[in-house]
């Protein structure tokens, strides 16, 4: 999903990145950028942090993953997103795009 975004539209300036909850297993992100030929930058969240129990208090739960996030040219947050929404992603990072 976020390879078909970042090569739509990286060379107009979209950054993708995806940030995996598991921090205890960067082996397995390995994996996964090795199976899937991600291109783009993974994150390790460890479940222990400050940010990461933050995240889970605004959603019910255990795991606020997957999220959806889309962060606008001048830094606010445009689009957040608990379910994959191809068409509502692509949307808001044209309207994004486009300022």
């Amino acid at each position: 999903m976020q390879d078909r975004f970042h090569n739509k539209y990286g060379e107009q300036g979209l950054v993708v990145a995806a940030v995996d909850p598991n921090g205890d297993d960067p082996a397995g992100v390995r994996e996964f950028v090795k199976n899937s030929g991600a291109t783009f930058p993974i994150g390790l969240e460890d479940p222990e942090t400050a940010t990461y129990k933050a995240m889970i208090k605004n959603y019910r739960g255990l795991n606020p993953y997957p999220l959806d996030v889309v962060v606008g040219k001048d830094g606010k947050v445009a689009y957040v997103g608990r379910e994959y929404d191809p068409a509502a992603l692509t949307a808001v990072i044209e309207a994004e795009l486009a300022k």
